[in-house]
């Protein structure tokens, strides 16, 4: 079966380029029949970057689905146009700051593979430490990492997507530290003895996900409620969900957690330690970014003090 990516993305340029810059460096893009760009409200030097970065990669089979910056079903029309106009594929789905490693796009499809034969198959995904089953996964697999994480913060270990690591940064900070280099994170995935796939069915954070084209027809397409919606249809309709407990990628931040993140060095050590040809960013570039995502939050800091809000 043909392949497909879908790259969505609407504000965080920063993190585009190093999605962009990593897709590259691990060969995913040749991995792919077509990579398509959903832009949702992308406009000026964010649209500049990614016309420039098509034509410096005109190997690339690219498409470009845009429409207007919102939620719901402005994101599920991108999705859902997609798929109609590429039916035969099987759709690989990542946001801006969803960061890969090596052999993610084989490892992915191998876990298709295994569960196609089963109509009621819905979505498979990596594990991914800033994503409440990836969380939950890495902690019960690494007790010690659980006895750390227990001894540090006072909250539960718990699946939801609406859990602890989506509520705390300090924890999705904590996490995603602990496996900051994706090549070695994978080597410690597959060096334990869990079952190479966990089969769940509730919703959870759809950063990265592999579904065919089977399972958008059962449902009718993406609705437009997108992830509540889409995670409440598939135990409602007695479908799975498959964890490949093989291989790791990195998301960098939900919004609740954004300000947070971002104030922090988070996204340049990503950046060091899965980008080789930064391996050594100067002074400027590893700090200066950092300065500039703080100021830009002065307006909304002060604008929440004014109102007397959080």
């Amino acid at each position: 079966m043909k392949k497909l990516l879908m790259i969505l993305t609407s504000h965080r340029l920063d993190c585009l380029k190093l999605n962009f810059d990593l897709l590259k460096a691990t060969e995913s893009f040749a991995r792919f029949d077509r990579v398509v760009l959903m832009l949702n409200g992308v406009v000026g030097k964010h649209r500049r970057y990614i016309d420039r970065f098509m034509a410096m990669n005109p190997a690339v089979p690219w498409d470009i689905i845009s429409g207007p910056r919102g939620k719901g079903p402005l994101v599920a029309n991108l999705q859902n146009e997609c798929v109609r106009r590429y039916p035969d594929h099987l759709f690989f789905k990542i946001d801006e700051d969803v960061f890969v490693s090596h052999g993610w796009v084989e490892k992915l499809t191998a876990a298709y593979e295994a569960f196609k034969h089963d109509d009621n198959l819905a979505l498979i995904t990596p594990v991914i430490p800033n994503n409440g089953v990836g969380w939950h996964f890495l902690l019960n697999r690494f007790p010690e990492l659980a006895e750390e994480y227990q001894s540090k913060f006072p909250h539960p270990i718990v699946p939801e997507c609406n859990g602890s690591v989506w509520i705390y940064p300090q924890i999705a900070e904590w996490i995603t530290r602990k496996f900051l280099g994706l090549e070695s994170a994978n080597r410690q995935l597959i060096s334990t003895d869990a079952p190479l796939y966990n089969r769940f069915a509730f919703r959870f954070s759809i950063n990265c996900l592999v579904y065919d084209h089977r399972h958008w027809t059962q449902m009718g397409g993406i609705p437009d409620e997108e992830e509540p919606a889409w995670g409440q249809w598939i135990p409602e309709h007695g479908k799975f969900n498959v964890l490949a407990t093989n291989t790791m990628v990195h998301h960098y931040s939900f919004f609740v957690q954004q300000d947070w993140l971002d104030r922090t060095s988070l996204l340049e050590d990503i950046r060091k330690n899965n980008h080789p040809a930064d391996a050594h960013l100067n002074v400027m570039q590893y700090y200066l970014p950092r300065v500039n995502r703080t100021i830009r939050q002065l307006p909304r800091a002060i604008q929440r003090r004014l109102l007397g809000t959080s």
